[in-house]
């Protein structure tokens, strides 16, 4: 198949652009400029602008002027333009900004892409009642709600030194609410109050085996009776992401609060929508879960057959502990316990889940008056001549010579994360991993933060052999038993998730608060708050979880890159992105905080993979 390539100038930063066989206009004959000119009749009532941004940038509500407004590496000549490989997810926001006079029931549809000169299509499927449902559906629409922060979160363990983000107060978008949510709340239409920006979020799976080159749509934003119409060009690189995981994702996961928020049980819908984020709910897993969540496992879960495609179809859940945040029971402490307990749940595993991660979670960063029973514990696994004694002991601490010899799996915060201490803990046979996210050492989960936080901790996973990244909570809706009153929060109102402020037994150093910490889920439908219900069955994400998982996704490019002997364009685009993470940070933060960073190094990065196997050009003006 022939190739052409370009050169298209943004700022200072030029992108190559090497994707398959296409032509230099939509397929109607017109150019893209005139497409786009058309476009830019602001024919809808109360409209002001509308413009468009990638997935690493949060545009608050009332930022009228974002410098991103003017261009950005998803935003020139009037365009929208995005890129990727096929079994990936790109994403983008369209950005509307009212006029003094408020626009009224506005609606987005996005119809589809249709690849210039034919042979290809990604086509647009409505939502139905399961927002987990991702059959037929490759393109997804969602609105974005938005929280007040007025206050940055005051929490050591989060933003340390000079961690405190750059713009840590304003109305912050959080929420992706499904378009087929409740009226009134986030569901469109949607009214957009007079001098604010509504932003609209648009995914859109690259479905496997599609051919490359250059595929053309709109978005029409219709309102009034009239239309305004974005356009859309995405290009489809010559090369596949694998369904595996290059890195572990595993966020911790409570049923039992969707119960409580939810009315009911929804887990197998909450574990297929993270799963198409390529991460992993995990929590601790019994002898007899091996048999009922047995299809969450060897991957049947997320087939067609139960409404799942996209990333990861097939494949199944990586994650499953004999225990977590600690032992709810005595039976590791007890030799003869320990032998019989270990051996029973090693050979189930092997037998239902043979390449799973497993590991026996010791006391919660624990202190040194814990350190001797972990040492029995430890001790009791290790002694054991049978199957059991492969079961590896997890700690959520970073290396500490007073439990040498009793850890096989160290999981530091990534504050306390050495990567000196991680490569020679490695070098004993042990794993290193690290967890939540801690400013200015990596980015941090939290509201204020900037988007791509989310995302740079894959990065510092990748340039430092991190195998496993473990985020402590992923619906911590009710509040932390630490919190003084009230702990079943409003989860929609207030953006305060983590509070142990008032503690009698803790240190005014170690108290604090945090938006959003803990909660890259919400819940889609609202029993304690009836006023806040999406009418959504089932889990509504966040712009946090959508760039961890473009985090996923750049680690996938990284490795395949990697493996395909691309050391330069890695060691390029690991300059660029992460050039000083974890420790090596020192005080201030070095990893890039705006997207169109990342994008510059993705984009650079899927034409190496592209043209690794393909004839490029070296260079051609548009």
């Amino acid at each position: 198949m022939g190739h052409t390539t370009w050169v298209v100038a943004l700022g200072a930063a030029a992108f190559i652009h090497c994707g398959g066989s296409s032509t230099s206009s939509p397929p109607d004959g017109s150019t893209a400029h005139d497409a786009a000119t058309d476009g830019q009749a602001l024919s809808v009532p109360g409209l002001a602008a509308a413009w468009a941004v990638h997935d690493g940038e949060k545009i608050e509500r009332d930022d009228l002027q974002h410098p991103a407004k003017t261009g950005n590496t998803a935003w020139r000549d009037d365009v929208v333009r995005i890129f990727g490989g096929r079994n990936e997810i790109v994403a983008f926001q369209v950005v509307v900004e009212s006029n003094a006079a408020r626009i009224t029931a506005l609606d987005a549809k996005l119809s589809g892409l249709t690849r210039r000169g034919g042979g290809g299509a990604i086509v647009y499927g409505p939502p139905g009642e399961d927002p987990s449902h991702s059959v037929g559906r490759p393109i997804q629409i969602f609105t974005e709600s938005y929280m007040n922060i007025t206050e940055p979160s005051q929490a050591h363990w989060v933003y340390g030194g000079g961690g405190v983000p750059p713009d840590p107060i304003g109305w912050k978008p959080v929420q992706l609410v499904p378009e087929n949510a409740r009226q009134g709340r986030g569901g469109l239409p949607i009214d957009v109050a007079p001098l604010t920006n509504q932003a609209l979020w648009i995914d859109v799976y690259i479905p496997r085996g599609l051919p490359p080159g250059m595929y053309d749509g709109t978005v029409e934003l219709h309102a009034g009776g009239a239309v305004h119409r974005v356009p859309v060009e995405l290009e489809v690189f010559d090369f596949e992401l694998p369904d595996e995981n290059s890195l572990t994702a595993m966020l911790y996961f409570e049923p039992e609060q969707v119960s409580l928020y939810q009315g009911r049980l929804l887990t197998e819908r909450y574990h297929r929508f993270a799963h198409r984020h390529r991460v992993e709910l995990a929590g601790r897993y019994t002898l007899s879960d091996l048999d009922t969540f047995g299809g969450r496992l060897d991957g049947t879960d997320f087939t067609e057959a139960q409404g799942y495609d996209g990333p990861g179809s097939g494949v199944g859940n990586r994650i499953v502990p004999a225990s977590f945040y600690g032992l709810n029971t005595p039976a590791y402490d007890d030799r003869a316990t320990a032998w019989t307990t270990s051996d029973a749940w090693m050979t189930a595993l092997a037998a239902k889940a043979p390449d799973a991660q497993t590991f026996l979670y010791m006391p919660d960063e624990p202190s040194s008056a814990q350190y001797p029973r972990i040492h029995t514990i430890a001790d009791n696994i290790n002694t054991n001549p049978g199957p059991g004694r492969d079961l590896p002991v997890f700690v959520t601490s970073p290396y500490s010579s007073g439990l040498e010899g009793a850890i096989d799996v160290w999981c530091a915060s990534s504050g306390s994360f050495h990567p000196a201490t991680a490569a020679a803990e490695r070098a004993k046979g042990k794993q290193y991993w690290f967890y939540n996210g801690n400013r200015p050492a990596t980015g941090a989960l939290t509201i204020e933060s900037p988007a791509t936080d989310a995302r740079v901790n894959a990065w510092a996973a990748f340039k430092h052999g991190v195998e496993v990244y473990f985020v402590w909570h992923s619906d911590h809706w009710r509040h932390n038993f630490q919190k003084q009153g009230e702990r079943n929060q409003d989860v929609w109102a207030n953006p305060i998730t983590f509070d142990n402020r008032g503690q009698p037994n803790k240190p005014i150093g170690h108290q604090g608060f945090i938006h959003g910490d803990g909660v890259l889920l919400y819940p889609g439908e609202e029993v304690l708050h009836p006023d806040q219900d999406r009418g959504v069955a089932g889990p509504i994400g966040t712009v946090q979880l959508a760039n961890l998982r473009r985090g996923m996704q750049d680690h996938l490019y990284l490795s395949l890159a990697r493996q395909r002997g691309l050391t330069a364009d890695v060691n390029s685009a690991l300059a660029r992105v992460v050039p000083a993470v974890f420790s090596e940070a020192g005080g201030t933060v070095q990893f890039a905080q705006t997207g169109d960073v990342f994008e510059q190094a993705r984009y650079e990065l899927a034409r190496a993979l592209s043209c690794a196997s393909s004839a490029c050009a070296s260079s051609s003006a548009r």
